[in-house]
């Protein structure tokens, strides 16, 4: 009985097709990563957009404002800057309590937030009004604008920011239901402010009741208009 070997070779024509193969599929891998990273940098400037038209309407901050302005009052740092160390704060506590390091969507949101808000204050890109009924028309836009910005970045895909990455390693290490953390942070956030002259004011009370529903809004749109750039291709 004979029995017929066959001999299996690596053509350089089939080796050449597995490289070009495993190029492209890298190179597909970098083009989606640059689109969701162009998706998260607009969405970001646009939140921050967002920001600082609800801290100039002087009609009430956002909780965690509250903190970043009355830090500003006892330093020399912009407020950018005063976001950035919290951040890193921030950060450094939720990677020490989830044994991790941050992820990088949410090193780039701390950086990034930063700077974009002191650009836009810096450049006067938000208006500023005196008057009652233009103040809270700003106020109103500012936190529609902000919870479309929020919608964009998440769509991004490219993780949480800190506040949020801090909220979710609480959660895990705690068991407590993330509303009942992110309310207990909030809380925190400005009890500190007030104690240094943070602005808190109804817009204060009227941002945490309503950003949620904004931010919810903005997700829905943002999905359908940036959807397709994160979503890799079949």
């Amino acid at each position: 009985m004979e029995t017929e070997t066959h001999t299996v070779t690596n053509s350089p024509a089939a080796a050449r097709g597995t490289s070009a193969g495993i190029m492209n599929v890298k190179r597909e891998h970098v083009v989606l990563f640059l689109k969701k990273f162009f998706v998260f940098m607009v969405g970001l400037f646009i939140m921050s957009w967002g920001i600082v038209a609800v801290v100039q309407a002087n009609f009430g901050v956002s909780p965690w404002d509250v903190l970043h302005l009355g830090i500003v009052k006892h330093t020399d740092l912009s407020f950018g800057r005063v976001q950035q160390a919290v951040g890193i704060l921030i950060l450094a506590t939720a990677g020490l309590i989830l044994k991790k390091w941050p992820t990088f969507g949410a090193v780039a949101n701390m950086i990034l937030v930063g700077e974009f808000t002191d650009f836009i204050i810096r450049f006067h890109l938000v208006p500023q009004w005196d008057l009652p009924v233009a103040r809270v028309a700003l106020f109103i836009i500012g936190m529609m604008i902000w919870g479309f910005g929020t919608g964009v970045y998440i769509e991004s895909r490219l993780g949480a920011g800190p506040r949020d990455w801090l909220m979710l390693a609480l959660h895990d290490k705690t068991g407590i239901a993330i509303r009942w953390v992110r309310t207990a942070l909030e809380v925190l956030a400005v009890g500190l402010g007030l104690a240094m002259g943070g602005p808190f004011a109804a817009g204060t009370i009227v941002f945490s009741l309503t950003i949620g529903h904004m931010t919810e809004y903005g997700l829905r749109v943002a999905r359908s208009v940036f959807g397709r750039f994160v979503i890799p291709s079949a």
